[in-house]
């Protein structure tokens, strides 16, 4: 339970630091893009662990898992991105498939952080 506990806090920190990165530091601060993303997959990965042990699934690679969902929903909110057309550059462009992929990579890089700290071999 205690583990939620870390979700929550994590999803209070990625919220605050989203309103903050709307309200200028997405246009101020240097990638703070690229610092919300990985903050983004350490959350969601922490929410995934936290679902894996609550149910205590036996899944044959936990840490495969975590990334794997982690990258999913990265995949997801790059959807919501481009139907709302908030993504960091034209639809359709160079740009933004490079922004795309930077972003899916961070988020990566975010699920694997927690993947590896809290799953144990």
């Amino acid at each position: 339970m205690k583990i939620y506990l870390y979700v929550l806090l994590g999803a209070i920190i990625t919220l605050v630091a989203h309103m903050a990165g709307i309200n200028g530091f997405y246009y101020t601060i240097f990638q703070y893009d690229i610092y919300m993303h990985i903050l983004g997959g350490i959350t969601i990965g922490l929410f995934l662990y936290a679902l894996i042990s609550s149910f205590k699934l036996d899944l044959l690679n936990k840490r495969r898992n975590i990334i794997f969902g982690v990258f999913i929903i990265g995949i997801i909110w790059e959807l919501f991105e481009a139907y709302y057309n908030i993504a960091g550059a034209p639809i359709g462009t160079k740009a933004y498939y490079i922004d795309t992929i930077k972003d899916l990579i961070n988020d990566i890089i975010g699920g694997t952080v927690i993947a590896f700290l809290f799953i144990k071999k």
